[in-house]
């Protein structure tokens, strides 16, 4: 039968030996830096190396995550690691990084590529995306059903990629990659790492009498094991990098014994009750069976075994200490903790991460070849030895001048100790004196130790930054000599609805198609709007299409149909598939804020699938997006004020919050349902919930982002500011119309005053701005109240 991969979380050294000893296929973990599990203890470079020794051994993989949006400033930082580690024997580097893809893919071939989850990988596009970027496996989005990954593996095995689906672990409420909560309430941005979970925070009781409205059970698969075989799933990836090695053993060794009875034809179990014991929020598969809804949510982010070992026992809920039944079931939960890390202490007590030993003998007499014996000692295989002979292919020769000087051999060879192995005294008993061989032969002598110590891997030269610039020049055909700075900046605009064309209408006729483009924003549900979408973009050929985050495939299917049927100049695009799917149409596309853009190879390798221009992050702040040098012919976008999304959903949101009536989640919550609500957490913070029709459930902050200072801190920079006019209920207030509003921008960008007709609106005529030097932002700063620009402030 196919084989099926069993991924293990390993977030410190114990939880990996944890893992292997379990029976897990492979361990994802990461170093102290470009990782997204920052909360982790992580790994040095010389513990991973002596991890990877380990896990080899028991014919485990290891895969290692490097899954951040990386800065323009780090790449040295990058390249520097990526020199390191394509030298190692990692099985496998995950990736959310643009950029890194781009790297990997050009100048790192042997590394395999794995794309994160952070990438929110959900339709049949984004595979084919990913896949030119060299990935040759995937994380699906956990919030796909069964039917939805057998589509997604099917397409992905025609692509010869395969999938990793989580199969146990937290859950999130959000879209992995499109949460901006934790960064923009606390400054911890998930693409970095540093998620504080505010989603598991205690909120003002809402009217449904939620504390935790936010919080999701654990997703657990359990019982659907064969459900995801037939589904064509090729790794079972459990989440939990911040978990201890206890946890970690309990829930690998309950997997590995599930998948044994898969493969061998056995019934499969439902007792989860193993899986109880460890840390555990309650558990559901509400995602993977489609039943999406109220059973999903718990009330409580704490551990649950005490709760629900009681509720079996039909035990009262602990209430104290007083309670006997829960000392009782508390007893049996330590004692069972107990007995699981002592049990893995005597497990892993001999998977020792000492170096193997290298001892080095030189031997050699006049007109005989030189020698090298080399024997490596590895300390916990119980001394096991392996050796290698190598010889030069000239003789050695008489040489009082230039003879082999035992010092200059030691200096010359010390690097083959250091991380990896511990080299002892070199022996030089057996080599005669004032003899000589040339230097390029030691060199190359060396070269097939080194490749010998390494199985047979041959040493690869580290890579510098300005190579890979020198590439992307010759890439792009022409000079990159800062192409992004001295523009005129442009005004773009985003609207969403048949009520806001006629802001739309009025800019066309009063700035005559120039100075402002207007993007009309495509709603999550483009199968169910196909039709009019057509016949708008058909009538209003101007209106730019912008393309959200979150397409799934009957949407995506749709937005393909839509593309060519209207066949627009360029679009906006937030999703990766749709982006290809213009490029394979002939047009043009722009990477929209949520593609997480913050450095110039991110720009390069999405230029190389037919992107014409991007925003950049606006998780930056100015000296982040400064250094950012854009290549050539290509334009630099940032949505300068727009509503501050935390997360899109596809949970309902309003269950915990205001309620609603429908448990589980159908068709018509998408395409029909429109409502807003808002929560208050107990700092007194306010958010706001917002679902329109057609859209997914989104939160987001209680003040839009905007941040006119941009304009004058980055003069110049951007080819394009956008202004979101797209109606979300927040305390910001536009002081003026909204034409009035992109007036006022376009006049300041401009430096110019409009004609009659251009500055005439239903307000009347209005003063020119003056716009030298610094006064820009603050001649702007008052059109919009009540706003925030924290991230920018911040940045990373």
């Amino acid at each position: 039968m196919r084989k099926l991969e069993l991924l293990a979380p390993g977030g410190d050294i114990e939880s990996i030996k944890a893992a292997i000893v379990a029976g897990a296929d492979a361990v994802y973990c990461g170093l102290n830096s470009f990782n997204a599990r920052t909360r982790a203890e992580n790994l040095s470079f010389e513990d991973l190396y002596g991890l990877l020794r380990i896990a080899h051994q028991h014919n485990c993989q290891l895969f290692l995550t490097l899954n951040i949006i990386v800065l323009e400033q780090e790449l040295p930082a990058l390249l520097k690691l990526l020199n390191q580690l394509v030298n190692t024997g990692i099985d496998g580097v995950i990736v959310q990084d643009f950029g890194l893809f781009y790297l990997l893919k050009q100048h790192y071939p042997s590394l395999d590529i794995h794309a994160s989850t952070q990438v929110t990988t959900h339709n049949s596009g984004q595979l084919e995306f990913l896949s030119k970027l060299g990935a040759s496996r995937v994380n699906l989005s956990r919030e796909l059903n069964l039917e939805e990954i057998k589509l997604m593996s099917d397409k992905a095995h025609s692509l010869d990629m395969l999938t990793e689906v989580f199969v146990h672990g937290s859950n999130c409420i959000g879209f992995s990659g499109l949460c901006y909560f934790s960064s923009a309430h606390g400054g911890n941005s998930g693409n970095r790492g540093r998620c504080s979970q505010p989603c598991r925070d205690q909120y003002q009781t809402t009217d449904v009498g939620a504390q935790y409205p936010l919080n999701l059970k654990d997703n657990s698969a359990y019982s659907d094991l064969d459900a995801l075989y037939a589904a064509g799933a090729d790794s079972l990836k459990v989440e939990g990098r911040i978990k201890k090695s206890h946890y970690v053993y309990r829930v690998i060794d309950t997997w590995r014994k599930q998948i044994t009875r898969l493969e061998q034809n056995q019934a499969m179990s439902n007792d989860k009750n193993p899986l109880y014991t460890v840390f555990n929020r309650d558990f559901s598969n509400g995602y993977l069976q489609g039943a999406v809804g109220k059973n999903m949510y718990i009330d409580n982010p704490r551990d649950n075994a005490v709760q629900h070992f009681t509720r079996i026992e039909s035990l009262k809920p602990v209430s104290g200490e007083n309670s006997e039944g829960g000392l009782n079931v508390k007893k049996a939960l330590y004692d069972e903790k107990t007995e699981i890390i002592e049990t893995l202490a005597g497990k892993i007590a001999k998977l020792s991460l000492d170096k193997p030993i290298v001892s080095l003998r030189f031997s050699g007499q006049q007109d005989q070849a030189l020698r090298i014996s080399v024997e490596l000692q590895v300390n916990n295989l119980k001394g096991k030895h392996s050796s290698f002979e190598v010889k030069s292919s000239s003789v050695l020769l008489p040489s009082d001048k230039y003879g082999l000087q035992t010092d200059e051999l030691t200096k010359r060879f010390a690097s083959i100790g250091g991380l990896e192995f511990s080299l002892e005294p070199i022996c030089y008993d057996e080599l005669a004196d004032n003899l000589f061989v040339p230097f390029k032969e030691l060199t190359e002598m060396k070269r097939q130790i080194v490749c010998w110590l390494n199985d047979g891997r041959e040493h690869v030269e580290p890579l510098t930054l300005q190579a890979v610039r020198k590439q992307v020049t010759q890439e792009t055909k022409a000079a990159n000599a800062q192409a992004n700075l001295g523009k005129h900046t442009g005004v773009s605009i985003l609207i969403a609805n048949r009520r806001e064309l006629a802001l739309y209408r009025e800019i066309k006729q009063s700035f005559n198609g120039k100075d402002v483009s207007v993007y009309y924003a495509i709603p999550d549900a483009i199968e169910a709007e196909r039709e009019k979408l057509s016949l708008l973009f058909t009538q209003e050929p101007e209106l730019i299409p912008w393309f959200g985050a979150v397409i799934m495939e009957p949407d995506f299917i749709a937005a393909k149909q839509l593309l060519s049927d209207i066949q627009p100049k360029i679009i906006v695009s937030n999703n990766s598939g749709v982006g290809i799917a213009a490029n394979q149409h002939g047009i043009e596309w722009i990477a929209g804020p949520y593609l997480n853009i913050s450095n110039s190879l991110s720009m390069h390798s999405l230029q190389q699938q037919g992107c014409v221009g991007a925003f950049v992050s606006n998780e930056l702040n100015k000296q982040q997006i400064k250094t950012i040098k854009a290549p050539s012919n290509f334009k630099v976008h940032y949505s300068l004020y727009h509503p501050v999304m935390l997360m899109s959903s596809r949970q309902c949101l309003f269950l915990q919050s205001c309620g609603c009536d429908k448990a589980i989640m159908d068709k018509e919550c998408l395409t029909v349902c429109k409502k807003t609500s808002s929560l208050t957490n107990v700092k007194g913070i306010d958010f706001v919930i917002d679902k329109k029709r057609r859209e997914h459930n989104a939160l987001y902050g209680s003040e839009h982002f905007y941040n006119p200072q941009v304009l004058s801190e980055l003069k110049g920079y951007f080819d394009s500011v956008l202004l979101d006019l797209r109606a979300v209920a927040t305390k910001s207030q536009l002081q003026q119309s909204p034409f009035d509003t992109v007036a006022m921008f376009v006049e300041s960008l401009s430096q110019q005053p409009l004609d009659g007709a251009a500055v005439q609106s239903s307000q009347g005529q209005r003063q020119v701005l003056n716009t030298s030097g610094t006064e820009l932002s603050g001649n702007l700063q008052g059109l919009i109240v009540n706003t925030t620009n924290e991230q920018y402030r911040k940045g990373l």
